[in-house]
């Protein structure tokens, strides 16, 4: 029998079976064999083995060293990938799997070009949706910047750089709450949720960190909440509220039976922020909340997050200020949220001068 000699495998045993995969894209060839190693050898030299052999060895090298693949790989190891909030990890990975479906990974990154970000934004948004293109920017931005910074494959440059977005959000997106919409949602929001609105309203805090606040994360002075101190999941930033009036007589109302503050309607914590957002979502759509709020369907979360910074605005609060307090670092968050609230006091400098 001639002997069939195939190249490039890795072929290692453990615990008494054999496995071998094709080094240069680690793709198995034989999982779990059980067999001398001359048994091994006799059946790699199978059809069934060369013909998967022939497939296996033709697939592109996705996670080379040097290729699109292999710099995601690597920016997957630094701090930069690890401190990502699960939802943004969860979302770039889509982007890598399209990319991967468009086989676009084994792409070595040194030819990669502005022009080739900037067609690869627009067979995103048209592949998938405008956002989607967004999330692709990101994504590549990030990687980019990360091999630049290490010199990853001979990077000197981000091809990202200049490249514009497709997708603007709305500027009604996750508009301020009117005291008026707050009431009457209020009013009819079901037990298991007002804590999640309370948390919104009265400290700022984004989603991500509202479903996995803890009990912990407060301090206390006799019977009084004083201080919620925590570290926002989306970027590290350390967060400390003092606990207005309203927060406390909701907190004090809450039994302490979890170790999350906020639980759904069976009394545990949400498994996550997803899971809450759609608990809100179902609240949105019931008959109460159209009866109670017919102009709230626009409503957010996120928008009493912007409800907060807004009132701050309005109290003389700066950028900066504003930043701090809802745990933002950079300064020009603190003035996208207080835009409501500049453009009110304007337009109220103006009546003035024109009354005078």
């Amino acid at each position: 029998m001639t002997k069939v000699r195939l190249k490039g495998l890795s072929i290692y045993q453990r615990r008494g079976k054999w496995y071998v995969y094709y080094r240069a894209n680690r793709h198995a060839l034989v999982q779990g064999f059980d067999g001398t190693r001359e048994e091994l050898d006799k059946h790699l030299a199978s059809p069934a083995i060369l013909k998967l052999y022939s497939e296996i060895a033709d697939r592109p090298k996705n996670k080379g060293f040097g290729t699109l693949g292999g710099l995601f790989e690597f920016y997957k190891t630094k701090e930069r990938w690890k401190k990502l909030a699960p939802r943004t990890k969860a979302d770039y990975q889509k982007v890598i799997d399209w990319l991967e479906e468009r086989n676009r990974l084994k792409t070595p990154v040194i030819v990669i070009r502005p022009a080739d970000i900037a067609m690869t934004r627009d067979k995103a948004a048209q592949d998938k949706f405008p956002k989607f293109s967004n999330e692709t920017l990101a994504l590549l931005s990030a990687a980019f910047s990360t091999g630049v910074e290490y010199g990853y494959a001979g990077l000197k440059t981000n091809s990202v750089l200049g490249i514009r977005r497709l997708h603007k959000n709305s500027k009604a997106a996750n508009r301020r709450w009117t005291i008026e919409e707050w009431n009457r949602v209020w009013s009819v929001t079901p037990d298991h949720l007002k804590m999640v609105l309370g948390l919104a309203r009265w400290t700022g805090a984004r989603g991500q960190d509202i479903a996995v606040l803890r009990w912990d994360h407060l301090e206390r002075q006799g019977e009084t909440y004083t201080f919620l101190e925590y570290i926002a999941k989306k970027n590290q930033a350390e967060c400390v509220v003092e606990i207005p009036a309203s927060l406390n007589a909701l907190l004090q109302s809450e039994t302490r039976l979890t170790l999350t503050i906020c639980k759904n309607s069976k009394g545990r914590p949400y498994p996550s922020e997803n899971a809450m957002r759609k608990v809100w979502q179902e609240f949105k759509a019931s008959a109460e909340f159209k009866e109670a709020c017919p102009s709230g369907q626009d409503l957010t979360l996120h928008g009493l997050r912007v409800t907060y910074a807004s009132e701050l605005r309005e109290k003389d609060f700066t950028d900066e200020e504003i930043a701090r307090a809802i745990g933002d670092k950079s300064t020009a968050m603190g003035k996208h949220y207080g835009r409501g609230a500049d453009a009110r006091k304007f337009a109220r400098k103006v009546r003035e001068a024109m009354d005078r």
